[in-house]
């Protein structure tokens, strides 16, 4: 059976994993697993997780990891991070804000080397857009989302475009699953704060490339 990785990353969003995640975990078997990067998010995310889903990180159904690194938030380097610490067949993005049940994730494991699973929107469901999944392979193949994109916005169409163009053949989801909306202001809230700089960029040679802290303190070196 194939393993898939629902892969969220989280800056300033525990209120929306407060929301999504006791739903999202229920949803998981033992052939799935959500990681979730800890993109120096300042709400307490990771004392937030030990102290309710302790059980779910000893089994390793979420893995935990923290970016010691203090950037500008970049949509598209945050989900290549999260993606690279994935272990799964296939690797999903799964945004903090986002739903999902069991229907999904069988339909998510159907995805053949050849799909791209894409959101099947409905006009009124803004922030689903970014649900994509497609083999891990694939992914690499890609070279993730583009990384030049910076801060928020553009990196969910242009990965679809090029996919496009590699062949992956578009596979829409025929379930609709709910977002939590967010405002124009909380998007843009950690795009550009005063004395950060920007994920160094070296797309496509490297993407994702950042040193992380596992749950258990040790570091990693992830996308070199």
């Amino acid at each position: 059976m194939k393993k898939v990785s629902f892969c969220t990353n989280c800056k300033g969003r525990l209120w929306q994993l407060k929301q999504t995640l006791p739903n999202n975990v229920k949803c998981l078997d033992e052939n799935s697993e959500i990681i979730i990067l800890d993109y120096q998010s300042p709400d307490g995310l990771k004392e937030w997780l030990e102290k309710n889903f302790k059980k779910e990180l000893d089994t390793g159904l979420i893995k935990y990891f923290y970016l010691n690194h203090d950037y500008n938030y970049s949509c598209a380097y945050a989900k290549n991070v999260t993606h690279n610490l994935a272990t799964g067949d296939i690797v999903f993005n799964l945004d903090a804000d986002g739903f999902i049940d069991e229907k999904y994730l069988e339909e998510i494991r159907s995805i053949q080397h050849d799909q791209i699973l894409l959101a099947k929107l409905w006009g009124d469901d803004e922030g689903s857009g970014g649900r994509i999944g497609l083999t891990k392979g694939n992914f690499i193949r890609l070279r993730g989302y583009k990384e030049t994109i910076v801060g928020m916005g553009g990196d969910d169409g242009d990965l679809r475009v090029r996919a496009y163009y590699k062949h992956l053949k578009p596979k829409h989801s025929a379930f609709r699953h709910l977002a939590i909306q967010n405002t124009p202001e909380q998007k843009e809230l950690y795009v550009n704060v005063k004395g950060l700089v920007n994920p160094p960029v070296d797309w496509p040679n490297t993407f994702g490339k950042a040193e992380v802290i596992d749950r258990a303190g040790n570091k990693i070196q992830v996308g070199v």
